[in-house]
């Protein structure tokens, strides 16, 4: 697509003027804070400052725009519904949504930025739109820097050019980076490269509000983009909020007997959590006043407790649970528990099916019992209960030699039925089960380990585990059933900053584990 050689030469003259510090009054660049759907003033705040109108006028005073609007949702009812520059919008920011801003700003370029950005540096924007204009763009944006340190740039020119499509409901970023070769788009790159933290400096989201805060602390201020891995690295605390995954062992029965199952090597063999347990650890969790994912895991299979469907009712009731997961074998996935998983109000209900094989045999070799057809069928039938576009139902097969001959036909048949595979990477338990992988996918270069930053495991009986690899719970915190899980995470602080160092915890073995670089949901 693109433009015309005329509109080149048009804005390249612009350009030239721009440069010469000349301001030409025929183009006008203007910043779109953006409220995302469902934010309140709330979610809009940092450290007692009101985000959009703080970072407006910092924007202002850089003298690098000329005026700054508000897209807000017609659900929205804070500070900004009288604000005389505020647009509300009826839907997603797609194609036609872009034109209607295009027609009330008057605007040759317009600068999206996240509403929720109290991080955000003017300079970023300076160059960014520097960039945009020397080389006459139609959309610019970062693939580098993280959410709330980014925007994206928006010229006139590319709305007029984008037909009109069945598909203009898209978000125009979404449309754009689809079919990037068709625009004049230009990528930012800014030094350092923080993707690996996995960042988002943004407050509507009460995590990565945390970690701002923790930044600010411990700089004193908000810093400059350049000096967030800096400041990371000195004091690696910042990161350490609260779990943002919690895993559970419902119950450490389980009566298949898989040939890369840790189960038959444990110490002893563990019982069913307690409903009373598992109330206090949901109780618990709300004292960090933090999102967090809930996985049914451990050793054994969640679905044999009897009160397992009651129990995920309670966890899908709790509003700072944002997924719960449910590790099955599939064998008791019966119409109860299909009944709520495949209920549309509960979309934060996942299932992970484990099931190793693509036929009876294989199936059998694998996990010790021939109930291949009834996990299967139990999979089928919860598949048919979801709508078509439903994506809350995953198989898991593992990356195993034993599994490398038929993972192609795996593939075929589970796609044909609209259930996608996740294929997953051996974990030997620190040396407990046989090594069978047949291709290491560890990285050359060792990082953190995300575990310690982010995960919290609890035995049936309440034991919490140094980690997931703990699977005895030999190195454990402490025990859940008398103390606060506050206080028990607060343990884990040294571990995780001694790992963060590069000096390895002894128990258990982390210098030997090669965990640290998978990250869970």
């Amino acid at each position: 697509m693109g433009r015309s050689q005329k509109e080149r030469i048009r804005d390249y003259n612009i350009y030239g003027q721009l440069h010469q510090g000349i301001t030409d009054p025929k183009v006008k660049t203007d910043i779109l804070f953006f409220v995302d759907n469902g934010m309140s003033d709330n979610d809009l705040t940092f450290d007692d400052i009101f985000v959009p109108l703080d970072l407006a006028g910092r924007l202002e005073s850089a003298r690098i725009i000329d005026s700054c609007w508000f897209s807000i949702p017609g659900t929205y009812s804070g500070r900004l519904t009288d604000h005389d520059k505020a647009l509300t919008r009826k839907d997603i920011d797609d194609v036609d949504f872009w034109k209607e801003i295009f027609a009330k700003t008057g605007a040759d370029h317009v600068v999206r930025i996240a509403a929720d950005s109290p991080f955000m540096d003017p300079s970023i924007v300076a160059e960014m739109l520097d960039l945009h204009r020397k080389y006459l763009a139609e959309f610019t944006y970062s693939d580098n820097l993280p959410a709330g340190l980014t925007c994206e740039i928006v010229s006139r020119s590319l709305i007029e050019a984008i037909p009109d499509m069945e598909k203009k409901t898209l978000p125009l970023s979404q449309v754009v980076r689809s079919n990037i070769n068709q625009f004049d788009v230009e990528l930012y790159y800014r030094d350092p490269d923080i993707r690996d933290k996995r960042l988002a400096f943004r407050c509507g989201d009460a995590r990565e509000k945390a970690v701002m805060q923790n930044i600010k602390n411990s700089a004193g201020r908000i810093p400059p983009y350049e000096d967030l891995r800096k400041i990371i690295d000195k004091t690696p605390s910042v990161l350490f909020t609260g779990p943002s995954y919690l895993e559970l062992e419902l119950s450490g029965r389980c009566d298949l007997k898989c040939l890369f199952c840790y189960r038959q090597t444990l110490q002893e063999p563990r019982g069913d959590m307690t409903v009373d347990l598992f109330r206090k650890i949901l109780a618990d969790m709300k004292e960090f006043h933090l999102p967090y994912t809930l996985c049914l895991g451990g050793s054994g299979e969640p679905l044999m407790h009897e009160k397992a469907v009651d129990m995920l009712g309670e966890a899908l009731r709790e509003p700072l649970i944002k997924q719960v997961i449910v590790e099955t074998n599939g064998l008791y996935m019966d119409g109860t528990y299909r009944g709520l998983a495949a209920n549309d109000e509960h979309k934060k209900l996942l299932t992970i099916v484990n099931i190793n094989g693509h036929d009876g045999e294989t199936y059998a070799g694998l996990h010790g019992e021939k109930t291949f057809e009834r996990v299967r069928e139990n999979i089928e039938a919860l598949r048919k209960e979801m709508k078509d576009d439903d994506k809350r139902l995953y198989v898991q097969i593992m990356k195993i030699n034993e599994t490398e001959a038929f993972l192609d036909s795996y593939y075929d048949y589970w796609e044909k039925g609209n259930i996608p595979i996740i294929l997953q990477k051996q974990n030997t338990w620190l040396g407990r089960i046989m090594d069978r992988r047949y291709s290491d996918l560890t990285p050359l270069e060792r990082t953190p380990c995300w575990h310690l930053q982010r995960d919290l495991f609890i035995l049936s009986d309440g034991t919490v585990s140094f980690c997931k690899q703990d699977v005895d719970g030999s190195s454990a915190r402490g025990n859940a059933s008398g103390e606060s899980l506050k206080e028990l995470w607060a343990r884990a602080r040294d571990s995780f900053e001694n790992d963060y160092s590069g000096t390895y915890p002894a128990r258990p073995d982390c210098a030997s584990c090669d965990e640290w670089y998978t990250f869970n949901f």
